[in-house]
């Protein structure tokens, strides 16, 4: 009995009345202009499928060139045709069951044997791995629903955390999948076409486009399932690399098709910068003045770093990043720079606000066990995407280093109080501060946004933004007093360090407020 992922009911959907529906490989880009998002049970789930989904768009509409996109995207709908013709073409491909070639599966495994089918999903414990939600175990008897089954198999290759792996042969040890190195990041439109649309750049290997595509990319159900072996390579393109084999893995089932078991294997590891081939990350790098004597100053380089999720700190820190203009110390990902090009074009109205949903999943320090999943948003006005200069960047550059400041100013005041009472720090005033500034920072880049593409000043904005940080850091230093020791000494300190704290948090939004005014003064004398 198959269980075709074209055909059957396995992506978890919200459609645009809010209900929550499940819908096949086929349905979720024929009804794409019904939807309003996918959303699975998990971050890095709803991240994995994600690009699935984008794989097979690519495969079935490129599109193969600019206007090919304009037209999808006035379009009602996706185009029915073509998505008939490439699942005839590959009809058995999506099988999950497949006897010869079981979806994104190595039927070679068949000679290993089965674990428990919890080692397929990250928050079912199984060996020496943690639970995070639940306490299913190696030893309890587990069985998945074959559509489960493929959401946690897709994102296995995905998200696999490394560490050791049952061995095909000998080789134990696999590094961790690919997205566990950045954040994954999502343009969000008003519905799942524009969803998958504003994520499509132009799609075509015959001209290698985009830039780390060949002619001979293609996704992972196109090839033949992968020898057992563990492999190291490049990847051939892009819808190869979204659907990258980083494990080997086969499952059985019962007889009524529920998964009662997997083996999971190393699989092909990734041979490249992940900075050159992958297009859904955004990437920073510092830039240092080198001046030596007898050689003219230059500058150099760190390498690229890719922006990730921090379980405390929000990712708008990295708004420079995710939405401006490259630049030699910033890329943001590629999905921005095709909104930017579409907006030029005037296909895109240059008042849209687009959200920026990024995923994530933190490991613990060996990097084998999840911890936790992450998932942040930030608005994505596309007047700051297509901004000509770097006024923006100035602009939002200084709101976040005023923010780290004022999070250092915090830091220092609760170090210095438990240095001098020998006490040991907790986490609790970072708490109160980073995540209250999530929300503020959202109505800033709006407001930012706004006031560019109306040619107005970005002041108001900027001050709206310094009053906010004032606000989230008095309350949470006070909160802080007021939780501290109620002894003399204790209470002495504390008022000596938060009144410490006070004066330097009125220094920096001074500080702040100066630079503005001179930033802006300066931009508009030229």
């Amino acid at each position: 009995m198959e269980f075709n992922l074209a055909r059957k009911p396995w992506i978890p959907v919200v459609d645009l009345d809010g209900n929550d529906d499940a819908v096949s490989l086929i349905d979720v880009l024929r009804r794409a202009h019904e939807l309003r998002r996918i959303l699975a049970e998990a971050p890095a789930v709803t991240a994995a499928l994600h690009r699935i989904v984008l794989a097979m768009a690519h495969r079935v509409y490129g599109p193969p060139s600019r206007e090919a996109w304009k037209q999808l995207w006035k379009d009602d709908a996706f185009p029915v045709e073509p998505l008939e013709e490439y699942l005839e073409e590959y009809a058995d491909h999506f099988d999950l069951f497949h006897p010869e070639r079981p979806f994104l599966q190595c039927p070679d495994l068949v000679v290993c044997g089965y674990s428990t089918p919890a080692k397929l999903v990250a928050y079912r414990s199984s060996g020496n791995n943690a639970t995070l939600f639940d306490q299913t175990l190696a030893s309890d008897r587990s069985l998945l629903e074959p559509g489960e089954a493929a959401r946690w198999l897709v994102t296995l290759h995905a998200y696999d955390p490394g560490g050791l792996k049952t061995p095909f042969l000998k080789e134990k040890s696999s590094e961790r999948a690919p997205c566990n190195f950045f954040g994954c990041v999502l343009v969000e439109g008003d519905s799942l076409k524009q969803t998958l649309l504003l994520n499509m750049p132009v799609y075509n290997p015959k001209s290698e486009e985009p830039s780390m595509t060949t002619a001979e990319d293609a996704p992972a159900w196109e090839r033949k399932p992968p020898v057992p072996q563990p492999q190291v390579r490049t990847p051939r393109g892009w819808t190869d690399l979204l659907t990258w084999p980083s494990r080997r893995v086969l499952l059985s089932r019962t007889a009524d098709n529920m998964v009662d078991g997997v083996v999971i294997t190393p699989g092909t590891r990734l041979r490249a910068d992940l900075s050159d081939v992958e297009l859904m990350a955004a990437f920073g790098r510092t830039a240092t003045r080198v001046s030596k004597r007898g050689q003219k100053p230059f500058t150099s380089y760190g390498p690229w770093q890719a922006v990730q999720l921090e379980a405390l700190r929000g990712v708008w820190r990295h708004s420079q990043e995710l939405l401006l203009a490259r630049t030699n110390v910033r890329r943001r990902p590629e999905p921005l720079e095709h909104v930017a090009g579409m907006v030029e074009q005037g296909i895109i109205p240059e008042s849209t606000v687009y959200t920026i949903r990024v995923f994530g999943q933190q490991l613990n320090k060996k990097g084998a066990v999840v911890e936790r999943w992450l998932e942040e948003t930030v608005p994505a006005p596309v007047s700051l995407l297509r901004a000509e200069h770097d006024r923006a960047g100035r602009i939002i550059g200084h709101a976040v280093f005023l923010a780290d400041e004022v999070g250092s100013a915090l830091r220092k005041m609760e170090r210095d109080y438990h240095a001098e009472l020998s006490a040991d720090p907790s986490s609790d005033l970072e708490l109160a501060y980073w995540p209250k500034l999530t929300a503020p920072f959202a109505v800033f880049l709006s407001s930012l946004g706004e006031a560019m593409e109306e040619r107005r000043s970005e002041t108001p904005a900027a001050e709206v933004w310094a009053r906010a940080v004032g606000r989230v850091a008095r309350v949470a230093a006070i909160q802080w007093a007021d939780g501290t020791p109620r002894r003399e000494r204790s209470l002495l300190a504390a008022a000596e360090h938060l009144g410490n704290f006070t004066g330097r948090l009125s220094w920096l939004l001074k500080r702040f407020h100066a630079s503005i005014a001179g930033f802006t003064a300066a931009e508009g004398a030229q």
